[in-house]
């Protein structure tokens, strides 16, 4: 069981994409998305501007020119061949998200993992109180990857707190402990912010602040939030040259 946290625009949303994609593409095992805040279709535009390095708001105001428009297409056609399964429902409960695994199961004979994005927005309309509820869904999740065997990604929100310049850790999780208990790992999304203006520097720590398998620490990325995915620092420096 995986959290994946962040204040909002973080790039959370953007680092649990390249993890599905990267699940489809390299590894060729089948995904579930349980997406409580886009459409199918937003993220499905998503991750076509992570292949194609199509600037999302291009694909989202439908400016495709210079050969973008046959880059789309491709990508398209070839997302649409990949094993991942997208649900989009607002405010899910627990007990929708288990029948949403079992259909996935279902069409793909196995899952090799399961996204749930955000963990604050799921439902257990049998708790009354939000902490009890929060960390019901939490210890759910947690049951919900021993069931179908395969890794549960869920993403947190953070709470306002950890905007306050200081490196975010695992108790800045919003809304119970019980996550941060539950969680084998938990990474969190930091971006770096210019000391001038507050203004986003282009650099974000990711933080590997709880492994149960293995080490904890810190990796540094540059985010390409604009064409929805992280790159290596290197990488970039290297292609630049």
């Amino acid at each position: 069981f995986c959290v994946v946290g962040g204040r909002p625009g973080s790039g959370k949303s953007t680092l649990a994409q390249m993890l599905v994609i990267q699940t489809a593409i390299q590894y060729r095992e089948p995904v579930l998305v349980v997406s409580a805040e886009m459409d199918v279709e937003t993220f499905t535009n998503r991750c076509i501007s992570a292949l194609t390095s199509i600037p999302y708001d291009n694909i989202h105001n439908a400016e495709l020119f210079d050969g973008m428009l046959g880059q789309f297409a491709d990508a398209q056609k070839r997302f649409s061949k990949l094993p991942i399964h997208i649900e989009d429902k607002q405010k899910p409960t627990i007990a929708e998200i288990h029948s949403y695994a079992r259909k996935a199961k279902r069409k793909y004979k196995r899952l090799g993992c399961i996204v749930v994005d955000y963990l604050q927005l799921v439902r257990d309309p049998s708790k009354k109180d939000r902490y009890q509820e929060v960390s019901s869904i939490s210890r759910d999740l947690k049951a919900l990857a021993k069931e179908f065997n395969c890794p549960v990604i869920a993403l947190a929100q953070l709470n306002r707190e950890s905007e306050k310049g200081k490196r975010p850790k695992a108790s800045d999780l919003k809304e119970s402990g019980q996550i941060e208990q539950d969680a084998d790992q938990i990474i969190l999304a930091h971006p770096i912010l210019n000391n001038d203006d507050e203004l986003p520097s282009g650099i974000t720590e990711i933080i590997v602040a709880k492994n149960r398998h293995g080490k904890r620490g810190v990796v540094r990325v540059l985010d390409r939030l604009d064409i929805c995915r992280f790159a290596s620092i290197k990488e970039e420096v290297g292609g630049a040259a």
